[in-house]
């Protein structure tokens, strides 16, 4: 990563501390947190009215039972050694050369698999301190998402795990001194940074590809060389199709698009909703 992406990222961090001390010169209202049904522990919620328990524990076991297939066949699919060279894509450099997304496959699978545990985790503990270890789970593989990216689609220098490391006990640090509701507002801000983050450089990633893709003849490009393609591919099969280059990172573009809907609407819903 350059020195202008570290500035950033730390004047961002430091940015973001100052707003949320600012806090602490004002007057707030802060209504008693709810305890938690497992453990008794206050939660990153108030008692609400009107609340659906029923419907919201239904929705978490649908995303944990969503999650946990999603991941196992995720880390399925980047486990294959043998994949047909089709299937097989690559994320290119400035000077022409071109690395293998092996690596930002794994991540996204890991990410997957690591968000089912936060799920599972909030199932039972409910939005809180104690559910925020595992909820970092989730944050630090989307901040591995965009290092990883920012270094070329491979792990280049020890920067990597310095930051991972950093951020992890950074984040949980504030979260366990942080009083209510100051540990909730800090975990939600730095989780709605990774957010925003990763949906504007994913769409970053689909224009400067398209445009690259505009100028590079068809034989040059991954999933659309007709050699690659054997007979046995127009069988009938339940395996999945090839999405078209670059076609395939929209739906990285809406995974994170939805998943900041997700995030942000129970946040600023006029109805009682939860963190």
């Amino acid at each position: 990563m350059s020195c202008r992406g570290c500035a950033a990222i730390t004047f961002s961090v430091v940015l973001l501390s100052l707003l949320l001390l600012s806090f602490t010169l004002i007057d707030l209202n802060v209504p008693d947190a709810e305890p938690s049904r497992s453990t008794g522990y206050p939660t990153w919620h108030p008692v609400l009215d009107h609340f659906d328990q029923q419907s919201y524990d239904t929705s978490i076991c649908f995303l944990m039972i969503s999650l946990i297939l999603s991941g196992y066949y995720s880390l399925q699919w980047v486990s294959h050694r043998d994949l047909p060279k089709k299937f097989i894509t690559y994320i290119y450099q400035e000077n022409g050369s071109r690395i293998p997304a092996i690596w930002f496959n794994k991540t996204i699978a890991y990410y997957i698999s690591f968000t089912s545990v936060s799920g599972v985790a909030l199932f039972f503990f409910d939005s809180g301190k104690l559910w925020s270890t595992f909820g970092t789970l989730h944050n630090i593989w989307e901040v591995c998402i965009l290092l990883l990216l920012a270094q070329g689609g491979k792990i280049t220098s020890s920067f990597f795990y310095a930051f991972v490391a950093f951020y992890i006990m950074f984040v949980n640090v504030l979260n366990i001194v942080l009083p209510w509701p100051f540990d909730a507002m800090w975990f939600k801000a730095q989780g709605i940074c990774s957010d925003y983050a990763l949906f504007i450089v994913f769409v970053r990633i689909y224009f400067a590809t398209r445009e690259y893709v505009k100028e590079q003849s068809s034989a040059q490009l991954p999933l659309t060389n007709e050699d690659d393609i054997s007979p046995a591919d127009e069988e009938p099969s339940v395996s999945p199709k090839v999405i078209r280059h670059p076609n395939q990172i929209l739906l990285l573009i809406f995974a994170s698009f939805t998943h900041i809907l997700g995030n942000d609407l129970p946040s600023i819903s006029p109805v009682d909703g939860r963190l």
